[in-house]
């Protein structure tokens, strides 16, 4: 309650200009009341009675009336019963981005390390039942159920899941029910268009926030990795919100939300449906992401200052259908520099078999089309890009008998005689393991391997 005149005249000129005509001989209790019913409700336009008074009337409006069902309501609720929360067993082993979903040592939903830990969100794209979600939401769960809005649990399944890419997909148990899914928007984005997360940050199933798109083709570098094509918002996402969707004004799905920034609010990450849609239609069909195939070679030591330097082009490949050829420099590969092999490769692993992929070279930009290797064909280029020659140590270990010159073996000190232990974490005693092992890798991957030599061990770092 207002005590001072003075404030009591402000306000009453306020309500006034606001269309409801308060007379200033009325008392201060009867003033400040029917300024309270002006601010609660709604106040009809100035009429001028009989007398040629001036009247207004302030009327309070408590209830529901049709202004509160605004467009984002109306969203919300449209795609809100497909957005589900992810329950496993096990809580995630990896997540990629370091600052974004439920670190292990988080108490934060009230219950660390115990089975049944609500980890995630995630979102039904299809009348199929597969839910989208992120890959660190599931990485190591032994048994998965999802929540639906409506408070049912039901079993899924894991069709496949992609680290590289982050992203997950799941197939929910739903017997002969026809769960709600949520379409794909059709439309491009638009920077300061309305941006809607909905999610399960720290177990608080299905919050809402609201935000805008704050930018599109976001590169995001990671301790370990370089993101291309993210979309950023504004819309608060927090632990918990992994997996689940952006949606834009409509309710319709425009990203998977997968990071935040951890140099403050207000900058958070989201994997645009163009980029889910591919990866999501390779894990249904094949349960792994195809490697695509750009058929050329990075020389590897030829290395120029805006980028590197193709070394060979495959006959009848992507490359040579885009008019790429030996010697060129390529400076960038879709919006990502590629000043080193490392840049390069970091990129090129992340082309989707069918995705059109611009290389920018010191000729001009080409379209290349990215073609699709079969599993074995991708080993065998694995085992290219090693450049040694193998063959078994009596069973107990894996002799290397040659190495090319230039390749990656030679590169990392690997000697004819040496004998290959391990790769990665694996212990290899047959060629035929060393392949399964190698095979986990992808081209333009560091993998480390036990050396021996000469009665002493040592790791060498290979790059494929």
């Amino acid at each position: 309650m207002y005590h001072h005149e003075a404030d009591l005249v402000k306000y009453q000129v306020e309500v006034r200009q606001m269309g409801c005509g308060l007379d200033t001989r009325l008392g201060s209790f009867v003033g400040v009341a029917v300024i309270l019913v002006g601010l609660l409700g709604g106040c009809t336009a100035p009429q001028r009675s009989a007398g040629g008074t001036q009247t207004g009337m302030c009327v309070a409006s408590l209830g529901g009336g049709s202004n509160r069902r605004t467009a984002v309501v109306e969203a919300v609720a449209r795609a809100a019963p497909a957005v589900v929360s992810v329950v496993a067993e096990e809580r995630p082993r990896y997540n990629p981005f370091g600052f974004f979903g439920l670190d292990p040592d988080d108490d934060s939903v009230g219950n660390s390390g115990a089975v049944g830990v609500a980890l995630g969100s995630g979102v039904i794209v299809d009348d199929q039942g597969h839910v989208v979600t992120n890959e660190h939401v599931v990485s190591g769960a032994a048994r998965i159920k999802v929540r639906l809005n409506d408070g049912r649990e039901l079993p899924a399944t894991l069709v496949g899941a992609d680290q590289s890419f982050d992203l997950a997909v799941l197939q929910v148990d739903a017997g002969r029910q026809r769960l709600p899914h949520i379409s794909e928007s059709p439309a491009e984005l638009l920077i300061g268009e309305t941006a809607i997360a909905i999610g399960n940050p720290f177990g608080l199933s299905h919050t809402v926030t609201t935000g805008v798109i704050s930018a599109i083709h976001r590169t995001v570098r990671t301790r370990n990795r370089v993101y291309e094509d993210f979309i950023q918002t504004d819309a608060p996402i927090n632990p918990g919100n992994s997996g689940g969707p952006l949606l834009n004004i409509n309710g319709e799905l425009v990203g998977i939300n997968t990071a935040v920034h951890s140099g403050g609010p207000g900058i958070g990450f989201a994997i645009p449906t163009t980029r889910v849609r591919r990866v999501v239609r390779d894990l249904v069909q094949f349960s792994r992401v195809r490697p695509g195939w750009l058929g050329l070679e990075i020389a590897g030591r030829a290395r120029r200052p805006a980028g590197v330097v193709i070394g060979e082009v495959e006959p009848g490949g992507p490359a040579m259908a885009a008019g790429l050829r030996v010697g060129d420099v390529i400076v960038s590969l879709g919006d990502v520099p590629t000043p080193t092999r490392t840049a390069f490769f970091d990129r090129a692993h992340l082309a989707l078999a069918g995705e059109v992929v611009t290389v920018k070279t010191q000729r001009g930009e080409h379209a290349l089309k990215v073609g699709e290797l079969q599993p074995e064909q991708a080993a065998a280029r694995l085992r290219q890009r090693l450049g040694a020659e193998l063959t078994d140590a009596g069973g107990r270990a894996v002799l290397v008998t040659g190495v090319a010159r230039d390749r990656g073996a030679q590169r990392a000190g690997i000697q004819p005689g040496d004998v290959l232990l391990q790769v990665g974490l694996k212990t290899v005693r047959t060629v035929s393991e060393f392949d399964a092992a190698l095979a986990g890798y992808t081209l333009g991957s560091d993998v480390v391997m036990l050396v021996a030599r000469a009665g002493t061990s040592h790791y060498a770092t290979v790059s494929l």
